[in-house]
């Protein structure tokens, strides 16, 4: 069996690719050297093929002497062994950690004019046998002559000085040997090249205020910009004049992005520009009218705004927007997203449709607020009441008729679902004014009095009851310390709600020891005027109706005995 796993390999039962190999070798070999390693790994797996150095050269199309080479250049590191050439015997050895690995071996004579090149050419320093190793292996790997090496080695000193690291010289060699720049000529051509687009290069980096000398990088970066992208260099400037800060990194962002939205003259990037720059400061904008601080504007622009405008919204509409949002408590980007995405499918887009809709918004919040005060409920229009007056609506059930429904849930414990409950019932039994209401009634007693009179004796005793409680909260209001303490036994109902509903218990206990240190706090502060926490709430004539004349569908008894006492 000519090709076999060592027996450290074998019980190390790989049989995939080594990680070792991928992260300490494999930036270090060529394509050929890499198509020869996998190949022997192919065959350790599967002895039945044919292993020769002609099966090599047929299977992967690399001539004979290449597949020794190959095989001997990772026997230098120490991957495999060669046992003999004839007939062709390969061990494959474990990868090691490249601290652990076996260095290469050279022939000293081989490169002892490219060593004492080299240290002629930095003579400030002395160059260790580790840098030496690391200009080894790259002119092995890319096949880069040491003549042509040391015409790299002396471009780097020229561009960085006698202080140039060899991280420097090894990162400019390896992208020379990537684009199969390896002999004296080759180098000679590239570096000529360089020579002449330096003066434009110069330009570049003045008009991006960089005050450095231009380097291999910034060439590659030039000949993408003009053989592929197609700028001229006039346009190149005046692009980077118009990117005003940033790298050449930056500028590449740029005219990659110019050329995906085909802008190539001076007049398509100022309006480019132009545009950008608005939405660049719309953006600012908008963040104040949210009141909010970002540093970095660019993600903002491309995950919101730039979607914005390409829905048809303006500059004018979506500050209106985000003012709106911030009026309603929702200053974030993404609860304005979620607005934006609900007018769009609504169909407001411009800004006086946008108008239009807040204003219709603003209207329907008024009577729900209306309403809202006939249930005995004195807090802002949640979007779940706008849904539920939506449905309402769509019942076919008018104002009035919801108000009403409105008047007899008021003093329940959940008084919109009792609304809901009613408006439900009344639908399905085909009531759908106070003319088939008053027809529910039964005749005689209550029913026979008017219901405008009815109405209006109880809108009176609901006007006493929450006249009252406003006239005693207005007074506790005005004790120090008392106001936060009664929006805390607000906010604390929610905070209760949810930690019941996520079986938070240690949540739970300790709210409701919160709950109860407040509320001793709140009727402290309240003892002092003669009060109590229930005198903030309406305390109705009538406890069964809660002075809503109503007891689901029928009438209270209260008016009744009202009349007798009258």
């Amino acid at each position: 069996m000519p090709f076999s796993f060592d027996k450290e390999f074998s019980a190390a039962g790989y049989t995939s690719l080594e990680n070792a190999f991928i992260t300490e070798y494999l930036g270090r070999a060529g394509g050929d050297a890499v198509k020869v390693y996998l190949y022997g790994l192919y065959l350790c797996a599967n002895p039945q093929r044919e292993s020769d150095a002609a099966a090599f050269s047929a299977a992967l199309g690399i001539p004979e002497d290449a597949v020794m080479d190959c095989l001997t250049f990772w026997e230098e590191f120490g991957l495999i062994s060669i046992l003999s050439k004839d007939p062709l015997t390969v061990k494959y050895l474990p990868a090691r950690a490249a601290s652990y690995a076996k260095p290469r071996k050279y022939k000293a004579e081989k490169y002892s004019d490219f060593v004492k090149g080299v240290q002629a050419l930095i003579p400030d320093r002395m160059i260790s046998t580790g840098e030496y190793t690391e200009y080894f292996n790259i002119m092995e790997t890319y096949g880069i002559k040491p003549e042509a090496m040391l015409m790299i080695v002396k471009y780097c000193t020229d561009k960085k000085g006698n202080d140039v690291s060899y991280r420097y010289i090894s990162k400019v060699a390896q992208d020379f040997g990537n684009r199969g720049v390896s002999t004296v000529e080759k180098v000679e051509k590239e570096l000529s090249s360089y020579i002449l687009r330096t003066a434009e290069i110069e330009k570049i980096l003045a008009a991006l205020s960089l005050k450095r000398a231009p380097d291999i990088d910034d060439l590659k970066l030039y000949k993408k910009w003009t053989q592929e992208l197609s700028f001229d260099t006039d346009n190149i400037v005046f692009a980077a004049k118009t990117l005003k800060k940033g790298g050449m990194g930056k500028l590449d962002e740029f005219l990659c992005r110019l050329y995906s939205m085909k802008c190539f003259s001076k007049e398509e990037i100022a309006d480019f520009a132009d545009k950008k720059q608005a939405v660049y400061e719309l953006t600012i904008k908008i963040n104040r009218a949210l009141s909010v601080y970002v540093e970095v504007i660019d993600t903002e622009i491309e995950n919101y705004v730039s979607k914005w405008i390409s829905y048809g919204f303006s500059g004018e509409a979506l500050l209106f927007i985000a003012s709106r949002c911030f009026m309603l408590g929702k200053n974030t980007l993404a609860d304005m997203d979620a607005l934006v995405n609900e007018l769009r499918l609504k169909g407001f887009i411009d800004l006086p449709a946008v108008g239009d809709y807040f204003d219709m918004q603003k209207k329907t919040d008024a009577f729900i607020s209306e309403y809202l005060v006939l249930c005995g409920l004195s807090r802002r229009p949640t979007p779940w009441d706008r849904e539920n007056l939506s449905v309402w609506r769509s019942w076919n059930f008018s104002d009035e008729m919801i108000k009403e429904a409105a008047r007899l849930s008021c003093g329940k414990s959940s008084p919109v679902a009792y609304m809901n409950g009613i408006l439900s019932n009344w639908k399905n039994k085909g009531i759908f004014s106070p003319a088939d209401l008053s027809e529910e009634q039964p005749a005689g007693g209550a029913g026979s009095d008017s219901q405008e009179e009815y109405n209006r004796e109880y809108e009176r005793r609901r006007g006493i009851a929450l006249s009252r409680a406003q006239k005693n909260l207005d007074l506790a209001l005005q004790q120090e310390g008392f106001s936060p303490l009664y929006e805390r036994l607000f906010s604390i109902e929610k905070d209760l709600a949810f930690a019941e509903i996520a079986g938070n218990a240690d949540a739970l206990k300790a709210l409701e020891t919160e709950k109860k240190s407040v509320t001793e706090r709140a009727e402290s502060i309240l003892g002092q005027l003669g009060l109590s926490l229930k005198d903030l709430s309406p305390r109705y004539a009538c406890e069964k109706c809660k002075d809503t004349g109503y007891i689901g569908t029928h009438r209270c008894d209260c008016f009744e005995k009202y009349k007798n006492v009258k």
